[in-house]
């Protein structure tokens, strides 16, 4: 065993090393966060409803090699798509508590949207053709059968935390 210095400096050395191998999931998830703070956390309904009507919108889109150039183009289509489907489904911010929710479950909501993402990301939006996701981000994405475990946690998290 070394000395207290030397284990904090692997300590600290493992810990640099979970972030930035899992970066973009850090990120969303502390942007979603804010949002979750900012607008409320029964903002988080709408905003996966919307999110799953536009990966279907955006898959079923007919005109993409026409239309949409680029992978920055496609990214952005699909922006376009989550916020115009957020708005339609604002309705259902009914069915999530609006008083009393913790800090928690916004974190598990969160993190289970900022997996959906990351994980729509490296199998059907073109990001990988711009930012390169590490081995550690692959292993725990990019495989089909934690794909569709991705896509249903936000469902599981809303089930179990959203109220």
């Amino acid at each position: 065993m070394g000395t207290p210095e030397s284990e904090i400096q692997i300590f600290l050395n493992h810990l640099g090393g979970f972030a930035t191998d899992f970066l973009p999931l850090i990120v969303l998830t502390g942007l979603l966060l804010l949002y979750s703070v900012y607008f409320g956390r029964d903002r988080f309904a709408p905003l996966i409803a919307g999110l799953y009507a536009a990966l279907v919108l955006y898959t079923a889109f007919p005109y993409t090699l026409a239309v949409l150039a680029g992978p920055l183009a496609k990214v952005l289509f699909f922006g376009a798509l989550t916020v115009l489907t957020t708005f339609a489904f604002s309705g259902l911010s009914h069915f999530m508590a609006r008083a009393g929710s913790s800090l928690l479950s916004s974190i598990i909501l969160s993190i289970a949207v900022a997996g959906f993402l990351t994980a729509i990301s490296l199998h059907t939006l073109p990001v990988t053709e711009v930012y390169h996701f590490n081995a550690a981000t692959k292993a725990l994405f990019a495989t089909n059968q934690a794909f569709f475990w991705w896509l249903a946690a936000p469902l599981v998290a809303v089930f179990f935390f959203g109220s």
